[in-house]
């Protein structure tokens, strides 16, 4: 059985086409590009981080020089380059900086194409060994996190991406634990890719080992208060409320729903058990209860739960941004690229984001109220038609898409596209998504679980007589 199964994995990958193979490689750097440039070639930490843009560059001509373009986002794709591309002369003609505007251009425009393309070619054996390396992956990726998580700050563990660079203090003397990736943001959405490929393999016969499942689902229990992040714990909520929607499609997935709750609990109960864990666990908790602008823990009274301080910390810098009068004023912004870290940096020899932190009031600032806007309409959509796609997949028995919903659909709106470690969760939430709710005739045909015996010769003879 070991022997078959290596010769099927060995003839999966010898008769991948060059398109796979770079969407492989997109995937594959995404996770270790965190840590060729903290541990091993810390001194290329700069170009290695847009190390992902030659092949992005690559996908896409080769998805054209194949044919396997996304057509049916042909139009989408269209707008975005026109808007884009547009501006981006007209700011130059204002007398931007070219540097800052081509990096701007790549920022906004190249993750798209790429996921529209990943989108559509990814078929439904692609996505389960993706799937199931992921969870392989979570297993050491857990151990390491929670070694960070234990290790000083000025750990070798915990060194940061760039010279003197540190990770984000978490509770104490704990910093969050980043995993393989070059800051934290990288192993949150790591982890709530991983918990999307957790439940659907729970509910979903044949998907991947039984081990390896309730593996994976007890390391990432374990790892998901090492990282300390708000964020994560609301999208990880998201996703439990997407597996409540998909039980109430039908009968079938709320029993097999049902199945899985327990058994978690059952795991969840263990975890908590860990010292490391509970202590890590109480952090969190009293992080995610914290009120930044008061200093104490949230309640009721104070009019700043948990939900209110996340909507705040989103929908505040995109209000201010727009009631700023000097936004109405400069219709083409103050130029693409122009706020970020990088661009910063290397033209000023600053780390100040010029345009704010949030995503949206960046891409307001920088691309002015017109474009700004037209820019934020198209991602909006884009999330709707997403999550649509999704909603009708789950109707038909299949809930991988709307499990991803959090990662391709929430965090398509929170990312921050300047940061490759976020653009690249863009591009492969969304991508596996859209490629998870493609209808039954544009993906690969399954085998099925259960072969129909066929009859001796002498029962077929006898039914052709009578």
């Amino acid at each position: 059985m070991a022997l078959m199964q290596r010769r099927s994995q060995n003839s999966y990958f010898r008769r991948l086409t060059l398109l796979k193979k770079l969407f492989w490689l997109y995937f594959l750097l995404l996770i270790f590009e965190g840590a060729l440039r903290k541990w091993v070639a810390p001194q290329l930490s700069a170009p290695l981080l847009i190390i992902r843009d030659p092949i992005g560059i690559w996908i896409i001509w080769e998805a054209y020089r194949t044919r396997k373009w996304p057509v049916r986002w042909s139009t989408a794709i269209a707008f975005l380059t026109v808007l884009l591309m547009g501006l981006f002369a007209a700011q130059l003609i204002a007398g931007d900086n070219l540097f800052a505007e081509l990096y701007g251009l790549r920022t906004y425009l190249l993750p798209f194409p790429v996921l529209f393309i990943m989108g559509e070619n990814l078929d439904e054996e692609d996505l389960r060994r993706m799937g199931v390396l992921t969870l392989w992956i979570l297993l050491p990726m857990s151990l390491l996190e929670v070694a960070q998580f234990k290790a000083a700050p000025t750990s070798f563990l915990n060194k940061g991406a760039y010279q003197g660079a540190a990770q984000i203090s978490f509770a104490g003397a704990h910093l969050r634990a980043s995993g393989t990736f070059s800051f934290s943001i990288g192993s949150e959405e790591f982890a709530v890719l991983a918990a999307a490929f957790i439940f659907y393999g729970m509910i979903r016969e044949g998907y991947a080992k039984k081990w390896l499942l309730w593996a994976s689902a007890f390391a990432l229990l374990v790892s998901v208060p090492m990282m300390g992040s708000r964020t994560m714990v609301y999208q990880l909520a998201i996703m439990l409320g997407c597996m409540g929607l998909g039980a109430m499609m039908g009968i079938s997935q709320f029993t097999k729903t049902l199945r899985v709750i327990l058994p978690l609990a059952a795991v969840t109960f263990l975890v908590l058990q860990l010292p490391a864990f509970s202590n890590a666990a109480h952090d969190l908790n009293q992080r995610i209860m914290y009120t930044e602008q008061t200093g104490t823990v949230a309640s009721q009274s104070e009019g700043r739960t948990a939900l209110n301080n996340g909507i705040y910390r989103i929908i505040t810098p995109m209000m201010d941004t727009i009631e700023d009068p000097n936004f109405w004023r400069d219709s083409l912004g103050i130029g693409m690229g122009q706020g970020a870290v990088a661009v910063n940096a290397l033209l000023h020899g600053t780390l100040a984001a010029s345009a704010g932190e949030g995503e949206f009031s960046r891409e307001f600032r920088e691309m002015g109220p017109i474009a700004g806007i037209l820019f934020a309409l198209f991602k909006l959509l884009l999330g709707i038609v997403i999550f649509g796609q999704a909603l009708a997949k789950a109707r038909e028995g299949e809930p991988l898409a709307l499990l991803l919903v959090p990662l391709s659909v929430v965090f398509l709106f929170i990312a921050q596209l300047e940061q490759p470690t976020e653009q690249g969760f863009v591009v492969i939430g969304a991508a596996i998504c859209i490629a998870a709710a493609k209808a039954p005739a544009r993906a690969a045909i399954r085998t099925p679980l259960v072969v129909q015996r066929s009859r001796p010769p002498q029962y077929r003879r006898r039914a052709q007589r009578g």
